[in-house]
């Protein structure tokens, strides 16, 4: 089985997601309704990363680092990509294990890509994180240089604490613009009242999230997958205390790169970990004005969802990316957004046709020219290439049936 998610070729970043470390092992991205829910949460992030990053000069790379770390992992012992048992590392606290795993199936990065591993661990007693990510920092595209550089290297990794217990409803798929809200300024400054969904934090008199409860029950006393894939894939892509130093420009306690000053009005309090400091607030990105803690905060909330900010954004670009204003919706055939071009997909297009549904060429009607971006999308590098992605023999002659139908309804 291949673990990959590339997206559709919105722009020109592709943000590749291997899972096979996470197959190799706990499989809490795969097989169950549950362990695919939290892979389409994940997809969803990168989809939505890659569609606003426009970079277009990134070489391919042959020749790098294929080995990656994991800390505060509680088993003693792991597999390997290729099932083999690993043993773990004790590390000083007593706590937990580390691992260093040997990317087997990893013989290249193509051009223009950037490939993240995403694993799950039942994380140990002596940390406090949900998540944890890191880039490699071995091979760069290009040299480490200082700020006003571009930070670039293959890749890096993410993954996820399977102890905790974790959202992965309101799946905003590849535009997550939709799904904002509305927020009430009249909140301010000494009440929260019920009337919008976004949360404000009446001491501390800060903007702190979308509050997933008001629009779903289910989210209470949950930690938001997407919102934290999102969080870790912005230090996947290179967004550390080390980097901030190297690429951004750091003055005492704040981050002093040329974009997050003109964005904040001023430097940019920062806290000693690769993050921004404590309750900073921004416009969430392509927002028209909601105003959210930034996603790149060092702490998270229980059902409440950070989206990318305007200061997130604008972090990034001080690494080198160039990110988009707003977003632009990219012919995609993934009607049900579950992160997949699948037969689903299919299924829907079919149950729409002739109405404003499934439309994946945003001409607001479904009909055979989205069937037609559904077939060139189905299969090829824009979908999950796995087992749920590999039409059965009774889903080709659904197809083959599909097809004949909508031919006979020109006619």
């Amino acid at each position: 089985m291949v673990a990959l998610f590339a997206v559709p070729r919105a722009s020109a970043i592709d943000i590749v997601l291997d899972y096979s470390i996470d197959e190799a092992n706990e499989g809490w991205f795969s097989g169950s309704p549950e362990g695919l829910a939290r892979r389409a949460s994940v997809n969803s992030a990168a989809s939505f990363l890659s569609a606003i990053i426009t970079n277009d000069n990134w070489d391919a790379i042959s020749v790098f680092n294929k080995d990656l770390s994991f800390t505060d992992i509680a088993a003693s012992s792991l597999n390997d990509l290729n099932g083999n048992p690993v043993a773990g590392l004790p590390e000083s606290d007593g706590a937990g294990f580390s691992y260093n795993f040997d990317l087997t199936n990893l013989s290249s990065v193509g051009a223009n890509e950037y490939v993240i591993y995403v694993g799950a661990f039942e994380f140990d007693s002596g940390t406090s994180s949900h998540a944890k990510a890191g880039w490699d920092s071995s091979d760069r595209r290009n040299a480490a240089g200082n700020a006003g550089m571009e930070f670039n290297t293959w890749g890096g990794k993410m993954y996820f604490d399977t102890g905790d217990t974790w959202y992965t409803g309101q799946n905003p798929g590849i535009d997550p613009t939709d799904d904002y809200g509305i927020q009430d300024p009249n909140k301010m400054p000494t009440s929260d009242i019920t009337s919008d969904n976004w949360d404000w934090h009446t001491s501390l008199h800060v903007w702190k999230g979308f509050e997933l409860d008001s629009i779903d029950p289910a989210a209470v006393n949950q930690s938001d997958l997407y919102a934290t894939a999102l969080h870790e894939m912005l230090h996947a892509l290179g967004a550390t205390s080390s980097n901030m130093s190297t690429y951004v420009g750091v003055s005492g306690n704040t981050l002093i790169g040329s974009n997050l000053v003109a964005e904040y009005g001023g430097p940019v309090p920062k806290s000693s970990t690769g993050h921004f400091a404590n309750d900073v607030q921004s416009e969430v990105w392509d927002s028209n004005g909601i105003i959210s803690e930034v996603t790149l905060d060092p702490n998270s909330l229980d059902a409440t969802r950070k989206y990318l900010t305007k200061l997130d954004a604008a972090l990034l670009r001080d690494l080198g990316y160039q990110v988009l204003d707003t977003f632009v919706t990219a012919p995609t055939a993934d009607f049900d957004n579950s992160g997949v071009v699948d037969i689903a997909d299919l299924d829907k297009w079919n149950a729409d046709f002739g109405g404003p549904g499934s439309d994946a060429n945003g001409d607001d009607f479904s009909d055979g020219a989205d069937l037609l971006l559904w077939q060139q999308q189905f299969g090829d590098g824009s979908v999950v290439a796995n087992s749920s992605s590999v039409p059965e023999p009774t889903s080709l002659l659904l197809l083959v049936g599909l097809l004949s139908a909508f031919l006979r309804r020109q006619r």
